[in-house]
């Protein structure tokens, strides 16, 4: 499915069928951005879902999701660096029990500036403190 991360950030999750399975959720980005993302699984009684990898791949390239914790409630988590703007797909690979549990993440991006956003910042701020410089001679 695809994730919109026009705020910023945003929730997505599935309850995948008994067996393996393979879910792929996309967005796309017009900017340079940083990425985070955490996935943890729900279960209840005899649920139990088994990752085997989750990946992030895009125009960035591939990048790997992390088991922050394990069975039963598996956490994974992803802090990125910089990443070029374009489209990416999170892929989750695992095993669902027959008593079918579910998993739940989350995403959120920052937006990075660009470098022109930044020499015009310095560039008015050589103004201000030219203008502040010559109205101190004036006194």
């Amino acid at each position: 499915g695809a994730i919109d991360l026009s705020s910023g950030s945003a929730s997505f999750g599935n309850t995948p069928n008994a067996g393996g399975f393979m879910d792929a959720f996309t967005f796309t980005t017009l900017t340079a951005f940083t990425f985070s993302s955490s996935i943890t699984t729900v279960l209840n009684g005899a649920q139990n879902i088994d990752f085997s990898s989750i990946t992030l791949t895009g125009p960035s390239g591939l990048f790997s999701f992390n088991q922050l914790l394990g069975n039963p409630f598996e956490t994974w988590g992803l802090n990125t660096g910089v990443l070029a703007a374009g489209s990416y797909s999170i892929t989750l690979l695992g095993v669902n029990s027959p008593s079918i549990a579910s998993y739940g993440g989350n995403v959120a991006v920052t937006v990075v500036p660009e470098p022109e956003t930044y020499a015009l910042m310095f560039a008015g701020l050589g103004v201000v403190g030219f203008l502040a410089t010559r109205r101190n001679r004036r006194v």
